[in-house]
């Protein structure tokens, strides 16, 4: 069981209680950003850009190359809209006194820890951090099959009831199967970016 120090430390502490997590994706779940994906046709020239919602239906293009700056400057998250019903819900854990994680698409990890931390309020152990395309977690595959395995990675620190919200159903169905290997639980919830109130 873990010890509550203060609010913003809280999920800092461990061991965690209960084996219980709440994992949250970032965009388009906790927040709505000006981020977009560039694609540039390597043959025509012509040039493109997506947002995260349409980059879910994207299919790869051999000719295509992307650009995902957008998605590494920390300024463009804190202008960033927040979607509040996801973040009452982060609090209500944190209150809880359960663990809460971030599993997505990004790749820094370190940036999402300090937008975390000094932008929206909250510590979360950069160990519950999983920004599947950072280089430091060596995951392969699809973002859907990286996040799988961000969950499998926390079910290895001891996790083994999950509450997962993500934006696409892909991630959401491919998670949710760990149930079939691992003995744990998860329950997903599909995020609706309007739910701003």
């Amino acid at each position: 069981m873990m010890t509550i120090k203060t609010y913003q430390e809280l999920n800092e502490s461990k061991p965690y209680r209960y084996g219980k997590i709440v994992v949250f994706d970032l965009d388009d779940t906790l927040v709505i950003t000006q981020a977009k994906i560039r694609v540039c046709d390597k043959v025509t020239g012509k040039c493109f850009e997506l947002t995260p919602e349409e980059f879910n239906e994207y299919e790869k293009n051999p000719d295509h190359v992307l650009d995902f700056s957008d998605f590494k400057s920390l300024d463009v998250m804190k202008a960033g809209k927040l979607i509040s019903y996801y973040l009452k819900i982060l609090a209500s854990a944190y209150k809880a006194g359960r663990a809460v994680g971030i599993v997505t698409a990004r790749d820094d990890r370190d940036m999402i820890y300090t937008w975390m931390r000094e932008h929206v309020g909250f510590r979360i152990d950069k160990d519950l951090i999983f920004a599947v395309n950072d280089p430091v977690h060596r995951f392969k595959g699809t973002i859907s099959e990286r996040k799988k395995q961000a969950f499998i990675e926390l079910y290895r620190l001891g996790f083994q009831s999950f509450q997962f919200f993500d934006d696409d159903q892909n991630n959401l169905d491919l998670v949710k199967s760990l149930e079939q290997d691992y003995d744990i639980e998860i329950s997903t919830v599909r995020a609706d970016k309007k739910r701003f109130f």
